[in-house]
C-alpha cells in the first residue's frame, strides 16, 4: 500500500494513519489474513484507537465523503481499518 495522503484525512485522525496503512485493506480476504497475522497487542492497540476516535470516524466516514460516487484511497483505508477492528 502506498502512503496515505494526509490532505485527504481530517486532521483529528492523522494519528491513526499508521494503523490505517497497516490494517486498511479493502479486500475481505486480505483483511482476514492481516488480522490472523497480527499480534494480539497490535489488534488491542487498533481497537483502543478506534474506540478513542469513534465519534471523529463517524463524522468523516458517514459524512459527505460517504456519498461517493468515488472514494479516496484514504477513505477506503480508514473504512476497512474500522471493519477489521469491528471484526476483532
Amino acid at each position: 500500500m502506498k502512503p496515505l495522503d494526509l490532505s485527504n484525512i481530517p486532521a483529528t485522525l492523522h494519528s491513526l494513519v499508521p494503523l490505517a496503512e497497516r490494517f486498511g485493506i479493502a479486500d475481505f480476504d486480505g483483511r482476514r489474513l492481516a488480522r490472523q497475522q497480527a499480534q494480539e497487542a497490535e489488534i488491542d492497540q487498533l481497537c483502543t484507537a478506534i474506540r478513542k476516535f469513534d465519534d471523529e470516524l463517524d463524522i468523516w466516514l458517514a459524512g459527505a465523503d460517504s456519498y461517493g460516487p468515488t472514494f479516496s484511497d484514504e477513505y477506503i483505508a480508514f473504512s476497512a481499518m474500522r471493519m477489521l477492528a469491528d471484526g476483532a
